[in-house]
């Protein structure tokens, strides 16, 4: 089943953006690719089209509390066109301390997709956003790669 398009990645290593921190780094299947949007974020897809996540970095003059996160998770997944989160639980990631958000959607074409938002702070001024999107019907196989990619993640500066 497709779920994106995308074009390949050239390395198993990926570095977003490419300069500068706070960035992602992440290592992912050789059949796995990359695109990078216009809102500069990162689109990261399977080789088989079942899960993508994808990744931003948001800055603010201002810290982020709590209640500013909730919000934030409401109008993403809203804009994702995703039912209002089912659950928020305490979540890190890269060692960064946060939330996810579980949700889900259905496609176009009537595929349900599951849908789980992740925002964590990194420093008093900015948050990384990682939206993970898979096909419901993926099997632990597909998950298990998935979560692989996940858990290679790190965020500089370093915790």
């Amino acid at each position: 089943m497709m779920l994106f398009t995308v074009q390949a990645a050239a390395a198993k290593d990926v570095r977003f953006p490419a300069t500068g921190n706070p960035a992602f780094s992440l290592r992912m299947p050789d059949d796995w690719t990359t695109e990078e949007g216009d809102d500069d974020s990162l689109l990261v897809a399977s080789g088989d089209h079942s899960m993508a996540f994808t990744l931003i970095l948001e800055t603010s003059d201002e810290p982020r509390d709590d209640d500013l996160l909730d919000e934030i998770a409401k109008v993403a997944l809203k804009v994702a066109k995703a039912a209002p989160a089912k659950r928020k639980e305490a979540a890190s990631m890269a060692g960064f301390p946060g939330f996810s958000y579980a949700s889900a959607t259905t496609n176009d074409a009537g595929t349900v997709i599951r849908v789980t938002l992740y925002l964590v702070r990194i420093d008093k001024t900015h948050l990384a956003v990682c939206n993970r999107i898979e096909a419901a019907d993926n099997s632990p196989a597909q998950r298990k790669i998935a979560d692989t990619v996940l858990r290679s993640m790190t965020i500089s500066p370093p915790r």
